[in-house]
């Protein structure tokens, strides 16, 4: 029993020392540094300790309005990530049209400021829908076909390779892969 009590005095003369130390240090700290500018601008007082009432009203309006507008938001960004990993599954990984829901559902203000009830600063329930162009990296596996050059002749649909082409006419983009020997059937595009 004595011992629980040693322990138990022990830890509380520890924990009091520690708190002495703490504010003793704190002390010490404020009354050898000189007073440091704040870095930040204070906001402007009204003169002989009136009361900012405009600056009171649209703190009190933004308060109020953050009561809806916080859980709206939230609702929204929540459906909105749902949904665009919903998009992105249902495209196969396509990661653009994911990021276009994302981007829009997930971006946007969370908070209403006063600043932007007073119009100084514009209220983005949303975020930007517009998406960055992809980019072609060394990962990309389709590369663009490029035209050919204008004095290359090539062969018609109807003729071997290597004969002399039947018009003189512009060759087509697809070199002519299109479905031979069968006008009215349509290509096959299966993957298989």
């Amino acid at each position: 029993m004595t011992t629980k009590r040693h322990t138990s005095a022990l830890i509380a003369a520890l924990v009091a020392l520690a708190i002495v130390a703490q504010t003793g240090a704190i002390a010490l700290a404020q009354s050898s540094n000189p007073p440091v500018a704040a870095t930040t601008p204070q906001v402007p007082q009204p003169d002989e300790g009136g009361v900012n009432w405009q600056g009171v009203g649209y703190g009190a309006g933004s308060l109020l309005t953050n009561v809806v507008y916080i859980p709206a938001k939230l609702v929204y960004a929540i459906l909105g990530g749902l949904v665009g990993g919903g998009a992105w599954c249902l495209t196969g990984g396509n990661s653009q049209t994911a990021n276009t829901i994302w981007r829009s559902s997930l971006g946007g203000d969370y908070v209403v400021t006063p600043d932007m009830l007073a119009g100084k600063e514009p209220i983005h329930f949303s975020g930007p829908t517009e998406t960055a162009p992809v980019t072609p990296d060394s990962t990309t596996t389709v590369q663009p076909i490029a035209p050919p050059p204008a004095n290359a002749s090539m062969p018609s649909m109807g003729t071997a390779p290597g004969s002399a082409p039947a018009s003189s006419g512009p060759a087509p983009m697809d070199r002519g892969s299109g479905s031979v020997g069968h006008p009215g059937a349509l290509p096959d595009t299966s993957i298989e």
